[in-house]
């Protein structure tokens, strides 16, 4: 018998309307420069027009499993397919540096400080960066470290900003 683990991590979820996701739906299939006779045609009929018109105007319910092979038929993310993509706030996109001697300076045992704390420690450890003092981080490095703070991204680094974990951040 094998076991598995889950994360109890939350992941946050806009509210939207059935209306905001059946538009999303619609922007995905005209991105992708089909009618809705070019989306029954490429699907060899899996997709009929008067449905995936029907889930675009909100006539008919769209399933958590036909929402998914949708997603793969237009290959995106049943994110971008459900619009969840446009509702979020995104970080700041400069550059960010997290200064070293604040983390190190912050007494805290509370798990998000621990883990951010540790994720620079590897960072460090895997750039062979020993200099103690600031860390530059990529965006990706940003995503790690809101998933590992349960938070999406530009919460994520609002609270780095408010630990002062980010060099030049400012008081708030």
């Amino acid at each position: 018998m094998t076991h598995r683990l889950y994360s109890r991590l939350m992941i946050i979820i806009p509210e939207l309307s059935i209306e905001e996701i059946a538009a999303a739906i619609k922007t995905v299939r005209k991105a992708k420069g089909m009618t809705l006779k070019e989306v029954e045609a490429r699907s060899g009929g899996v997709w009929k027009a008067v449905v995936i018109g029907s889930y675009e105007r909100c006539d008919r319910a769209l399933s958590v499993k036909k929402a998914i092979n949708l997603a793969n038929f237009y290959q995106v993310p049943l994110s971008e397919l459900l619009g969840l993509n446009t509702q979020s706030r995104t970080a700041p996109r400069e550059k960010i540096t997290i200064d070293l001697r604040s983390t190190n300076n912050e007494p805290s045992t509370e798990s998000d400080v621990l883990a951010v704390k540790n994720f620079a420690t590897l960072i460090c450890a895997k750039r062979h960066d020993w200099n103690g003092e600031v860390l530059s981080i990529r965006n990706s490095d940003l995503t790690t470290i809101s998933l590992l703070i349960n938070r999406d991204e530009a919460t994520a680094y609002d609270w780095l900003q408010s630990r002062r974990f980010i060099l030049g951040a400012r008081r708030p």
